[in-house]
């Protein structure tokens, strides 16, 4: 068994004993991580469960924090790419009044507040500073790397180092409950945001600190928590393969792409080969729309054949991406 490493939030078996369905699916299967695993440890879990060959995982949830991992099946790992860009929503309930060292529960504390409670009037206006873009610290504790050594590894051994800032968007932050010292919030914000960042923020604005004591994300783009299945529902749909039902197909999974139909059954054998028709291409550009990211290119009946970057620069890195049709 070869296993990569975490972050990459991918994993591999040379086993031969996946079933049949196992070997033929491909797609995103949408789970409700349980508390207490890594994102990675999900994914083997899933893997083991269901005999898969190859899975990974899109957008890293943290161990304490359950809800919509998005777990990538086959060639589902070749479009995680493409699927960890989505907004996410979260519901979070936040201490206030103590201070941890991973920002959460699970953390030391580092500080305690003192004063009297604080008022739901004041919780109101500091969310409200932290809607829009700004600049996020990234926190001490977190899986990126500074100088090769990722921080959590540094700051378990005491090491002093300065955390990167990152460009993050919150669209809404939206206070369901506040009873002192305690508040419930939804949160939709954009790729790399933390919210454990964000709630330890909003402590400090408020003057009485404050940490995260339980993380649910609820929706990963258009995939919500009342479609995601728990370990004992993937166990009871494992027999004859009725999981496979739940997978979302790769072409319903990046719906949010542009998409175009290739016809042509001489030009889809060449597709097959990696070679995209040159006049093709040439027509297709006229009726799409400008940017850089990626097109969806779908079969005639409605397979994705690839991602094509029609904009990319001759000789780019990532101009097409062929999957099996």
């Amino acid at each position: 068994m070869v296993m990569t490493q975490p972050d990459t939030g991918s994993w591999t078996t040379g086993t031969e004993a996946s079933s049949v369905s196992a070997r033929r699916a491909h797609g995103i299967l949408i789970v409700d991580k349980p508390e207490g695993l890594s994102s990675f440890q999900t994914v083997q879990r899933v893997a083991r469960m269901l005999s898969l060959v190859k899975a990974g995982h899109c957008g890293t949830l943290d161990p304490f924090a359950t809800g919509v991992l998005l777990v990538a099946v086959s060639q589902g790992t070749r479009i995680v790419d493409q699927l960890t860009l989505h907004d996410k929503e979260y519901v979070c309930t936040a201490r206030f009044g103590v201070e941890t060292d991973t920002l959460d529960g699970t953390g030391r504390v580092q500080a305690r507040y003192e004063g009297s409670p604080v008022g739901m009037g004041l919780c109101e206006s500091a969310v409200g500073s932290f809607v829009g873009s700004f600049e996020q610290e990234v926190p001490r504790f977190s899986a990126v790397q500074v100088g090769g050594r990722r921080l959590y590894e540094m700051a378990r051994k005491g090491l002093e180092v300065t955390p990167p800032r990152r460009t993050v968007t919150i669209e809404s932050v939206t206070l369901l409950d506040y009873q002192w010292p305690h508040a419930t919030f939804r949160v939709r914000c954009g790729k790399g945001t933390y919210i454990r960042q964000l709630i330890a923020d909003i402590g400090h604005e408020m003057g009485c600190g404050a940490h995260v004591q339980a993380l649910r994300r609820t929706a990963s783009g258009p995939f919500t928590e009342d479609r995601a299945l728990s370990f004992a529902e993937i166990e009871m749909l494992r027999p004859g393969g009725l999981w496979t039902e739940k997978l979302v197909p790769l072409k319903d999974a990046l719906a949010h792409l542009p998409s175009v139909r290739l016809e042509d059954e001489d030009l889809l054998g060449r597709l097959r080969n990696g070679d995209l028709d040159r006049g093709w291409q040439r027509d297709q550009r006229l009726s799409l729309p400008e940017g850089q990211g990626p097109v969806c290119i779908l079969t005639p009946g409605m397979q994705l054949a690839a991602l094509w970057w029609p904009r990319a620069a001759e000789g780019a890195e990532r101009r097409l991406r062929v999957f099996p049709f």
